[in-house]
This record gives structure tokens, C-alpha cells and sequence, in this order.
């Protein structure tokens, strides 16, 4: 549904949520390795997600450093994720693309996504980072490391 970008910030988003659940900081090679993704695109994926205009994300450089997510970011919705990637269009406009498709200009297929659309927004809107860090249900295949024994 989404662009590679947007699949693998809305992983990391929910990877990195997890792990600061637990007060941990994680680094872009433990966050690539998780989400199944290259690391350097990654990390260019963090630089937007981590942007002041933004601030999803955050992270504090040197040894003890990592990414992290604010508890105040965690509270917000997942949909934040999607608009910081820029792919709101693909839930909120017309699903054949047509650029005056609306209730009162309908293409052919309006009617049947509008509940679609609906029922999307409302998961994107609805849900925080959090709670769908937090879910019991495994919705994505997030490695979550194993801490490190002496």
C-alpha cells in the first residue's frame, strides 16, 4: 500500500517505540537489522522521521546514545508517521489517481472505497505509536534483539 520509505518508517517508528518502552537506545544498525531493512536507507529514513519540523524520533550521540522516542512523540498518532514520509494522499485521495474525484464529481470507484478510506483513517488516526507498539498481535515481523548477556 505504502512506499518502501513509508513501510520501513512505520517499522522502525514501532521498533524503536518498543524498545524505548524499556529505556533502551538503539542504533541504526540494530534498527536495520529489526525492521529487515538496509541500513543505509535507514538511516535517511531517521533523518526525516527525526527532523526538527517533525520530531518523531530523537537521538543522542556517543557511546551511551541511540534512538530513542520521547514519551510525549509515542503519544501521538501513527498517522504522523505516514504524513512526516509524505504518502497521506495514498489513504486520503482518489484511489484511481483522478484529481477531482469527490463526493460531488464521484468516480466509479468512490463509493465503494470511501469505507475503506474511512476504516484506514480511523487505524491511522485512532492508534498512537504506542499502542501499536504495545499490541499483543504480531501486525509486523519486528526482530526485537535479545539483550546482551556477560
Amino acid at each position: 500500500m505504502f512506499s518502501k520509505s513509508t513501510e520501513y518508517a512505520l517499522r522502525a517508528t514501532i521498533f524503536i517505540a518498543r524498545q524505548s518502552s524499556i529505556h533502551k537506545k538503539v542504533n541504526i544498525r540494530e534498527i536495520a537489522e529489526g525492521i529487515g531493512a538496509p541500513k543505509y536507507f535507514t538511516a535517511k529514513i531517521l533523518q526525516q522521521l527525526s527532523n526538527k519540523n517533525v520530531q518523531i524520533v530523537s537521538s543522542i550521540s556517543g557511546p551511551a546514545g541511540g534512538f530513542f522516542i520521547k514519551e510525549e512523540a509515542s503519544k501521538r498518532p501513527i498517522y504522523n508517521v505516514i504524513e512526516a514520509m509524505q504518502e497521506t494522499h495514498i489513504i486520503e485521495d482518489c484511489v484511481l489517481g483522478l484529481p477531482n474525484c469527490n463526493e460531488k464529481t464521484p468516480c466509479s470507484m468512490y463509493k465503494p472505497y470511501k469505507d475503506v478510506k474511512k476504516g484506514l483513517l480511523s487505524i491511522f488516526k485512532d492508534k498512537s505509536i504506542q499502542e501499536i507498539a504495545n499490541s499483543k498481535d504480531r501486525l509486523i515481523p519486528i526482530k526485537i534483539p535479545n539483550s546482551k548477556k556477560p
